[in-house]
């Protein structure tokens, strides 16, 4: 079955650009660009209508606590917000989604596509410390040490002797990173791989100063002692409440930041957070109530951009009744995606009848989700009951085990999981209990793998399908329902080593089959982007694989 291009409505041909640009070629660093990518500053200032109020705050809503400010710990969409705002990488994404200079000012990578060299600038911590190479060393090896266990490990795993390490079969020594000296940082992969720099834009690859952690372990808890490299550098942290930031005058492009910092709040209620952006509280808002999607969508008033994203829950397949994979097959089938779509979730998204996401391109052209296609049919009722008829007479069980469906906390998600309670019991005859949790204690229970059925929406790390194949490997950080299948596991080795890019990206496809024939998880849409911006506010990046970033920004005075 192949997928109706429904996505085109949000410019697969803009995607497939951008994704195909985000594994830089494997040459010197692009030469240097004044602002690194955003707007001119003269364009974004005559966009902005008027000049740009160099005083201004951009005022900003987290929703919630980050559940981390230690960049390869804070691995969720809400600490990477505020630290791709207050530390930066060796390479930033600009406005176009491909990597170009930061901390590096430069680079070389070898003729076999394994070693990058980097040179670095001069630039300073927020103490006034120099930003060395040996910083770059000693937080690429904190991020694969087995002792921190760090949920983003794994994205390191593509560094020689990363792996081996973090899984403490190897030493930190193995690992083939090196300060060649206070400006050099060398590199050294296991295979090539064309979007390793798109890899490294991710803040787990942002460096910290290395005297600060090992004097202080709680370095990254409070604003009084975080110490950052970034646009912005923190100024207050009341948790749970609030963060602000303000413009960091010793970061080495501060020319380029025309605003003076930003103030988050945390208000997690859709309906508060759109009345503080009417009444101008608010400058810039992620999400908008569902009552009021579509008509905002059709009005203008509320954008839409495409997204490398999927949004499914997580069938726990050590935990009854998921441990039987007619079960599992029976809840992704029973639900109707598209009714889903129209009248509650309204962000014309593409229904997800498979894993990866579009906007992937092949390397002969066209998409990987499109050739590909579906593994199943929406909405099918039928065969979603003969599967778990089936099911449940395979385990002997007349009654089906309790099923509880958590959520955290957010409107759009208690609806959704709302309306797939009412299809379960309308489809199958089937009871799910709701559950809710606080973010911060339902992303710790959901990486302990302690819920039964729980609802994600993973975006891509980085521009490439592996990304989503590796993270369902056998015990795996991001696997969190404990699949495990050593065909599968074999293939997606088999995937990290080949260079072959039409070779390789057959073997993802195969990689898929086999995880969608296992089918440990129910897909319910592939993403968008849903937001408002205030009409002074321009040079916010949005990008569809990457953090939202806010160092263009230009605030138009009123």
């Amino acid at each position: 079955m192949k997928r109706q291009k429904a996505w085109k409505v949000l410019s697969t041909a803009a995607l497939l650009a951008v994704l195909a640009v985000t594994g830089c070629s494997q040459s010197a660093a692009p030469p240097q660009q004044g602002a690194q990518g955003g707007s001119t500053p003269e364009q974004a200032t005559q966009d902005a209508g008027g000049q740009a109020d160099m005083t201004a705050k951009l005022r900003l809503n987290l929703k919630t606590e980050p559940p981390s400010l230690d960049p390869p710990k804070g691995f969720d969409s809400t600490s990477n917000e505020v630290l791709n705002a207050t530390m930066e990488g060796l390479v930033r994404l600009d406005k176009d989604h491909k990597p170009q200079p930061a901390m590096a000012e430069k680079w070389t990578v070898s003729e076999d596509g394994k070693t990058y060299t980097f040179t670095l600038r001069d630039s300073k911590w927020s103490n006034g410390d120099p930003v060395t190479a040996q910083d770059f060393e000693f937080a690429f090896k904190r991020i694969l040490d087995p002792n921190n266990a760090f949920p983003s490990a794994f994205l390191a795993y593509y560094i020689d002797g990363g792996e081996a390490f973090n899984k403490g079969e190897g030493t930190a020594d193995g690992v083939k990173v090196k300060a060649l000296d206070d400006k050099t940082f060398e590199v050294h992969l296991n295979a090539p791989a064309a979007y390793f720099l798109h890899i490294i834009t991710q803040p787990t690859f942002f460096p910290v100063n290395k005297k600060v952690v090992e004097s202080n372990p709680k370095w990254a808890e409070n604003a009084s002692s975080l110490v950052t490299n970034g646009p912005f550098k923190m100024e207050d942290w009341v948790h749970d409440q609030s963060v602000k930031v303000v413009k960091n005058d010793g970061y080495w492009d501060k020319d380029s930041v025309k605003f003076a910092g930003i103030d988050w709040v945390m208000v997690n209620d859709e309906n508060t957070q759109y009345q503080m952006y009417k009444t101008s509280q608010l400058d810039m808002v992620q999400t908008v109530p569902i009552d009021m999607k579509k008509e905002l969508i059709d009005s203008g008033e509320a954008k839409v951009e495409p997204e490398a994203s999927i949004y499914y829950y997580r069938m726990n397949t050590t935990m009854p009744p998921f441990t039987n994979v007619n079960v599992r097959k029976a809840f992704a089938l029973a639900i109707d995606r598209k009714t889903l779509i129209e009248n509650v979730v309204q962000g014309k998204q593409p229904a997800a009848l498979a894993h990866v996401p579009l906007g992937f391109p092949e390397p002969e052209g066209g998409d990987f989700r499109e050739k590909g296609g579906d593994f199943f049919k929406d909405n099918d009722v039928e065969q979603a009951k003969e599967l778990l008829k089936k099911g449940m007479e395979e385990e002997g069980w007349t009654t089906l085990p309790p099923v509880t469906l958590t959520f955290n906390t957010s409107d759009t998600h208690k609806a959704i999981a709302q309306v797939l309670q009412e299809m379960y019991k309308k489809n199958l005859g089937v009871d799910v209990k709701l559950e809710n949790k606080e973010w911060n204690v339902f992303l710790a229970d959901q990486r302990a793998r302690k819920l039964q059925f729980s609802r994600s929406t993973i975006p891509a790390d980085y521009g490439d399908p592996v990304n989503y194949l590796e993270l369902f490997v056998t015990d795996h950080p991001g696997n969190r329902i404990n699949y495990s299948n050593k065909d599968y596991d074999a293939l997606v080795e088999k995937i990290r080593n080949t260079a072959n890019e039409t070779e390789r990206f057959k073997l993802m496809h195969d990689a898929e089959k086999i995880f969608m024939d296992d089918m440990p998880l129910v897909p319910i849409y592939f993403g968008t982007k849903v937001y408002m911006d205030q009409s002074n506010i321009k040079g916010i990046i949005r990008h569809p694989v990457g953090t939202i970033d806010y160092k263009w920004v230009e605030i138009g005075k009123k």
